[in-house]
């Protein structure tokens, strides 16, 4: 006779783990072993967990599951094992009336009334295994007879089912328990599994039955979840770590990684790769390592290496945040090469696209688990990990999962590099996340060239020991620090007109300039696109913005990166979209007006890795410093204002990393109706704070939207992969999407047969955003975007028809160029 044990499941047969038992298993395992590193490590965890609190996250993850424990599910999970379902089948039976079953996590709150107490730790292990997976009750009120009211029937079957096969279920949770704990062999798991033995009463089913056909008020007693009138750490950071355990379970990775080795050596490291003695080594002698912490300095001066020290001090989880994703490749290779500071398993990547970088690691023969390591990477098990503030610093959006990176904070060290990149609204949801590290006494190192003053308040009101390396003794040897770069000149008029007319002066400025690498930034994709056509014959003149297909938009800058090292005469056009993610260095910028914060990292991009100071008498930075209508759609007219005024002082002058800074906070210091724009910045970034408290998105991917500001659709468009890619894998795989295949197994079998080659899921998601655009939101009905879209697939938008004329306008201009031009205040 086949034992349930050995045929109930937890998910199909061609995963790992199975069988319910063995992902209970390995759920209360990684439990298990979170736990010991916890005991290893707890005088650095800034939250304090207790033995109670271990053994009840422990007897969570047994009783997590149990809902699968359901005729809907498993005969759906039991695919053609008939002898396995027949003897299912007939002991689900009663639950066969249920024509479409609750979720199992909900299901799963009916096994905790009777297996969990009722105390307020239960209360939170009850809320936890009801949000280990999305539903209602993330938004709505959890309230047991909320939940038994709105699933009545399906509750009163499953009690029913419960009643009348108490006797077999009691031995069927008996043997998970005898299972999991001669398996594990941990006192933690014991002492959880003799818990859940002294809490089971197969009687409160019956009671709980009869309170709800009487309408018994007090239903929502019988089992109570943990429902805090505030935001709490305990219940974020708890469900956190048992989304974890469960989610590390089925992917088969470890839950932690972090070991002290990780730093091994570290001083030494740097002080060989930098040479001398590194100002880096010297100011964490002196400073100590503040817990919570400010460090100014110029960019390129070495700030990252700071970062590693000021980690392995804390002897944390080492979690470095940057906006800039070309950059933040950078420094993983860097980092990670073998002349590197830590080796390839130590230090992970993630963001929307990190996979692209493993798939880089794959090429190079390097045996890559990719699968593992982005799950490692997403689960923050890495000891290491480098990644955009959207994965790990958005948490104050409130999105279902938020947990999940909330329970890393306690053990890790942040670091928020380039701060001054964040608009105001963005700085909102960043300060506000910071907060809630601090709260949970996180530790936080935020890094930056120009800290902007308006960020000041809320970084002290939080302790934060504010280190500018300028104020250091002997700071002369800190690159950028005293290099004398750039000399603007000022044009008093705009580059553009309304009408988008380019002023006469620029091409004087060009011509005089031919023998040089020039920068053009401006303020809008149209001016781009425009400037752009006039000069689109020359094979030496670059497009560039954020609606170019992905691949082009990489291609043409490896293309700019490699030709500069050792050409002149280049020219690029481009948004903002250059001012601070693509290291290139240009001999001379011309640039529309902007805020000074802007301005200052357009101008990072000139005279940029030179040694010596800029020594011509010519200016560097030329300015169209009066606006359009286009421009004033963008930026506040105060701060432009007082940029302008604060650039009229120092035209023509010769201009070091100290007084750019101070160009910043003398534009903040102008007063407007009796307040500094400092003040009134402040006031703005204090109010959307204040919204926060009441804001929750549903999703990570609807926070990550929202976060960066783009508020826009990833489309993918086959055509253009039809008509660019030599691949007859990718365009079998464009085809395949242009009709209606949507599963993985199926579009990788059916390109097996048609080309004869295998491929992996990691390669098509990477033609996936190869051939991808963004979509803004206010391009929706000029584009008449969803008549466009034939479907979705993996979080991109699919146009599944394309005229000829309109894939090469895309490749060639971008976006812009077929739908015309729409005005809009965002940033793009």
């Amino acid at each position: 006779m086949m034992e349930l044990i050995d045929i109930i499941r937890a998910k199909s047969n061609d995963q790992r783990n199975y069988l319910l038992k063995d992902h209970l298993k390995e759920t209360v395992a990684r439990i298990d072993d979170f736990h010991n590193f916890y005991q290893t490590n707890r005088e650095k965890f800034s939250y304090k967990i207790g033995e109670k609190t271990f053994r009840a996250l422990a007897m969570a993850s047994i009783i997590h599951d149990l809902g699968k424990i359901d005729y809907n599910f498993q005969k759906k999970l039991m695919g053609d094992d008939s002898e396995a379902w027949e003897v299912l089948e007939e002991f689900l039976s009663p639950l066969k009336p249920l024509k479409r079953s609750p979720r199992h996590e909900i299901l799963s709150i009916i096994w905790s009334t009777f297996l969990l107490g009722n105390d307020d730790l239960d209360a939170m292990m009850r809320t936890a295994i009801l949000l280990h997976h999305y539903n209602e009750y993330f938004l709505n009120d959890k309230d047991l007879m909320e939940i038994i009211f709105t699933y009545r029937d399906a509750f009163e079957i499953y009690l029913n089912f419960i009643i009348e096969k108490k006797e077999t279920l009691r031995i069927f949770i008996e043997d998970i328990l005898n299972y999991i704990q001669n398996s594990l062999e941990s006192d933690l798991v014991i002492s959880a599994a003799d818990e859940i033995r002294s809490n089971m009463d197969f009687e409160k089913p019956e009671l709980l039955l009869e309170k709800i056909k009487e309408y018994d008020d007090d239903i929502s007693e019988f089992a109570a979840f943990y429902e805090p009138e505030e935001r709490s750490a305990d219940i974020l950071i708890l469900s956190g770590i048992l989304r974890r355990a469960d989610y590390s379970a089925s992917a088969g990775v470890d839950i932690e990684l972090f070991s002290e080795e990780v730093f091994r050596d570290i001083d030494e490291k740097i002080t060989s790769k930098i040479g001398g003695a590194p100002w880096q080594i010297r100011l964490m002698g002196e400073l100590g390592g503040p817990k919570k912490m400010v460090l100014v300095a110029p960019t390129g001066s070495g700030k990252t290496e700071f970062s590693i020290l000021w980690a392995a001090k804390h002897g944390r989880k080492f979690i470095y945040t940057l906006p800039l994703r070309v950059a933040l490749n950078d420094i993983f290779m860097r980092l990670r090469d073998s002349d590197g500071y830590f080796s390839e398993d130590e230090i992970d990547i993630l963001h929307s696209t990190a996979f692209i970088e493993y798939l880089k690691e794959e090429r190079l023969g390097r045996g890559t688990d990719l699968d593992s390591m982005m799950t490692s990477a997403r689960l923050m098990a890495s000891p290491a990990l480098l990644t955009t503030p959207d994965q790990v610093l958005i948490t104050s959006l409130n999105y279902f999962g938020s947990d999940k990176v909330i329970s890393v904070y306690p053990f890790a060290s942040m670091i928020l590099d380039e701060i001054q990149t964040y608009n105001e609204e963005m700085a909102a949801v960043i300060i506000k996340t910071l907060e809630l590290v601090n709260e949970v006494d996180g530790n936080i190192l935020v890094m930056t060239a120009t800290l902007p003053p308006y960020f000041r308040s809320f970084l002290d009101a939080m302790n934060f020991e504010v280190m500018d390396v300028a104020a250091i003794p002997g700071a002369h040897d800190i690159k950028n620090l005293n290099l004398k770069r750039h000399v603007p000149q000022l044009i008093e008029e705009p580059l553009f007109n309304d009408e988008l007319e380019v002023s006469d002066k620029l091409g004087k400025i060009l011509d005089e300039n031919s023998e040089k690498n020039v920068l053009i930034v401006v303020n809008n994709v149209q001016k781009a696109i425009e400037l752009y056509r006039e000069y689109q014959d020359d094979p030496d003149v670059y497009l560039l913005h954020s609606r170019l297909l992905e691949k082009v938009k990489s291609q043409r800058i490896g293309e700019v990166k490699k030709r500069s090292q050792d050409e002149r005469g280049l020219t690029v056009i481009s948004t903002q979209i250059i001012e601070a993610s693509v290291d290139i260095d240009f001999d001379l910028m011309i640039t529309e007006i902007s805020t000074i914060d802007s301005q200052i990292q357009r101008w990072g991009r000139i005279h940029r890795n030179r040694d010596a100071d800029y020594d011509s008498g010519d200016p560097n930075i030329i300015i169209f410093t009066d606006s359009d209508r286009r421009t004033s759609l963008i930026y506040d007219k105060k701060v432009l204002d007082a940029t302008r005024a604060i650039l009229e002082r120092y035209d023509g002058q010769i201009l070091d990393y100290n007084l750019e800074r101070s160009m910043i906070e003398e534009v903040f210091q102008e007063e407007i109706d009796g307040s500094t724009l400092k003040e009134i910045y402040e006031n703005q970034i204090r109010e959307t704070i204040s919204d926060l408290d009441y804001f929750t998105v549903e999703k990570r991917t609807q926070a990550q939207r929202l976060f960066r500001n783009m508020a826009g659709y990833k489309v993918f468009i086959p055509d253009a992969v039809l008509r660019y890619s030599e691949s007859e894998i990718e365009r079998t795989f464009a085809e395949l999407i242009k009709g209606d295949y949507r599963l993985w197994k199926d579009i990788l079998g059916e390109i097996e047969r048609i080309t004869g080659e295998k491929t992996t899921m990691w390669d098509l998601k990477k033609v996936l955003y190869e051939y991808s655009v963004n979509v803004p939101v206010f391009y929706e009905e000029k584009s008449d975007f969803w008549s466009r879209t034939t479907g979705e697939f993996k979080g991109f938008y699919v146009w599944g028809s394309m005229e000829d004329d309109d894939v090469e306008l895309l490749e060639e201009l971008g976006l812009d160029s077929i739908f015309g031009e729409t005005e809009s205040s965002l940033i793009v």
